[in-house]
């Protein structure tokens, strides 16, 4: 019995050996990036600022990670910056102009004001979204739903009021007139 032992452990001995040694040499670590972040828990909300880039076929919005929550004064300095090199990889761009002035954000509650030195009326459809969008999904002041944002933008003399952030990311709506209190 013994004899058998050794010659079954000798033949696959001699079998392993050229299987252990089958022409893959050793490699060094390769980096591939960074590592996975991993799913989101749910519940927990993560800060993150969005903006509103346009793509072949209309408007998208971008979830970038912040450090905490981001309003419309932050955000839409972000946006005239254009996308990032990722977001241009997949093919979103800007159809706001480079804004050589100085430009201003206030938000208010339910209302955010963004006034550019350039004629606002001369803004292409997919231009005014990315603004709108951007400044009613970054807005602090109300609680309000960034549907619910009316964003006015004004520029060179000219002001274009009440622009709404439809969820289909179209032209901006213009908001129904707010009803007034008798004095």
């Amino acid at each position: 019995m013994r004899a058998r032992r050794a010659a079954a452990a000798l033949l696959l001995g001699s079998l392993a050996a050229p299987l252990a040694a089958c022409g893959i040499e050793p490699t060094e670590v390769v980096e591939v990036g960074q590592p996975a972040q991993g799913v989101r828990r749910p519940g927990v909300k993560t800060p993150e600022v969005r903006l509103y880039f346009g793509f072949p076929g209309g408007v998208q919005m971008v979830n970038r990670p912040a450090d905490a929550e981001v309003s419309a004064e932050e955000a839409v300095p972000l946006l005239l910056a254009g996308p990032n090199e990722a977001e241009k990889m997949r093919g979103l761009y800007s159809e706001l102009p480079r804004i050589g002035g100085r430009f201003e954000v206030v938000s208010a509650v339910g209302r955010v004001t963004v006034t550019l030195p350039l004629d606002v009326t001369r803004l292409s459809p997919v231009a005014r979204v990315q603004l709108v969008c951007t400044a009613a999904h970054n807005t602090g002041p109300g609680g309000l739903r960034p549907e619910q944002v009316r964003v006015d933008l004004v520029g060179a003399g000219k002001k274009i009021p009440d622009l709404l952030c439809d969820k289909k990311y179209n032209a901006p709506a213009v908001a129904p007139a707010m009803p007034t209190s008798a004095p």
